[in-house]
């Protein structure tokens, strides 16, 4: 426990100087976040396992063709992102790029590479370096720096998903995915996710010349998706682990698993947060 809380204070730490930081350092520890990110899902994919002529199985020791294209697209990607401003284009482009090049590896290198292992090439790119870049944009945009910190509202939901589950839960939510977790408890999660958002719109104001009742309005209706897409985004990840038959996708954050252990929710959620972002707000 004292592991866990020591490493969850240095990763609040570090959260607050890089959102508070903005522009080319956020871009640059989000890139470096990515390629950690792809380094765990390659791994957990098996990316590195591929096939001789005759069938067999083989572990290489350094990273396989679709691994290192995984991270030339994480490099391609945020400098794109900071070169065009975070233009939707360019991340559509760098999304069909990364599948025809994992398709051309795919078909060049046949038979080393099964079709499950592109698919979850081109899954791992989208899933964490696309959806983490979404900080980035919502960043850059007007009160961002305000904005930014809403996806963590997911660590809000897993936190009164818990207590509530502990203390009312009695009907499984999700068991073959998720023992402990309960309906009560996601109830609890999202109502609680809602109140944060609430509270979060009325201090949103503060200070400022904008305060109307919709802000909180769009709080709360953010807080809400939140509070139901953190769930679905944690149940996505215990799935995944537990269909490719692993505890944590890494070891680098003590007490806590890998990157893509303790941000899957928030991870889940960033995409969605920042478009009701534009819309709403």
């Amino acid at each position: 426990m004292k592991t866990r809380v020591i490493s969850g204070v240095v990763i609040f730490v570090l959260l607050v100087l890089m959102l508070m930081s903005g522009g080319y350092v956020l871009a640059v520890c989000l890139c470096a976040v990515s390629l950690i990110a792809v380094y765990e899902l390659s791994r957990a994919f098996h990316l590195r396992d591929i096939k001789n002529e005759e069938g067999d199985i083989s572990t290489l020791s350094r990273p396989a063709s679709m691994e290192a294209a995984g991270y030339l697209a994480v490099l391609v990607h945020y400098a794109l992102l900071v070169l065009t401003g975070g233009d939707a284009r360019f991340i559509i482009g760098t999304l069909i790029g990364v599948f025809f090049v994992d398709a051309l590896i795919y078909v060049a290198r046949f038979p080393r590479y099964s079709i499950s292992q592109t698919i979850f090439a081109v899954f791992s790119f989208l899933y964490a370096p696309v959806m983490l870049s979404a900080f980035y944009q919502m960043r850059e945009t007007e009160r961002g720096h305000i904005y930014v910190w809403m996806p963590f509202l997911a660590w809000v939901c897993d936190t009164c998903a818990y207590f509530t589950g502990m203390l009312f839960g009695r009907h499984k939510l999700c068991p073959k995915l998720s023992p402990k977790k309960t309906i009560e408890g996601a109830v609890g999660g999202v109502l609680g996710t809602m109140a944060a958002g609430a509270v979060f719109g009325l201090l949103l104001p503060v200070g400022t010349d904008y305060y109307n009742e919709r802000v909180i309005y769009a709080c709360v209706l953010i807080g809400l998706a939140v509070g139901i897409l953190s769930q679905f985004g944690d149940l996505l990840a215990s799935g995944l682990k537990r269909d490719i038959g692993i505890k944590d996708f890494g070891t680098l954050i003590p007490g806590h698993g890998g990157i893509m252990d303790r941000f899957d929710s928030v991870i889940f959620v960033t995409p969605v947060v920042y478009f009701l972002v534009v819309l709403l707000l």
